[in-house]
């Protein structure tokens, strides 16, 4: 074999044998800083039942009782519903309230015998308030929750074919409506919004 083919075959078999010796070490981990993500979940926790405080729980409507007939509800139901009446003196009048109740309000409006409207606001402790209304019953009125402003709606025909007696109570404010002729009951509406809104 010339001697060229033999230093090429001993050639490659030293670098075979010395390709062979390179075994790669095994890789060691190498620290790097990876980010791995983490969620952190807050437990709820139950939040407290409120109390209400001294102010929240003796909270008086009647404060919201306005001070003059001429303000009740709003000036377009007003309007439409004793705009053309007279207004008359209204003190005096008895009718259906609760028990130690004292009058913050009393108004009365005619036209001759034709048509009348009778609003008196009282005030009272909401415990004689509801025992007001427990009483209401036996005399002919008949109840139940409005749905608009919470309050008790009570109401029986009036002692004429055309008038209505209506009772809105609620927490310590009663508004007695008595009707000849007319229909308040938008007014009435308008008028426990404000108060009881």
């Amino acid at each position: 074999m010339p001697r060229w083919r033999s230093a090429a075959v001993v050639v490659a078999v030293i670098a075979i044998a010395g390709l062979a010796g390179c075994v790669p070490e095994p890789a060691s981990p190498v620290a790097t800083e990876t980010a791995t993500p983490t969620v952190t979940v807050a437990t709820p926790t139950p939040a407290a039942t409120p109390t209400p405080t001294t102010s929240e729980s003796s909270t008086s409507v009647a404060a919201r009782v306005p001070a003059s007939c001429d303000e009740l509800g709003t000036a377009s139901s007003r309007a439409e519903t004793v705009g053309g009446l007279t207004a008359q003196h209204a003190d005096g009048f008895v009718r259906p309230s609760p028990p130690n109740a004292a009058t913050k309000l009393s108004c009365n409006w005619i036209q001759e015998e034709a048509a009348a409207v009778l609003l008196i606001v009282s005030t009272a402790s909401p415990a004689d308030v509801n025992d007001g209304l427990q009483q209401l019953a036996s005399q002919g009125y008949q109840c139940q929750a409005a749905q608009d402003f919470g309050a008790q709606y009570c109401m029986r025909p009036g002692d004429a074919a055309s008038s209505e007696d209506v009772v809105v109570a609620r927490d310590d404010v009663w508004i007695y409506l008595e009707t000849v002729n007319v229909n308040a009951r938008a007014w009435l509406s308008d008028i426990a919004a404000q108060i009881f809104g």
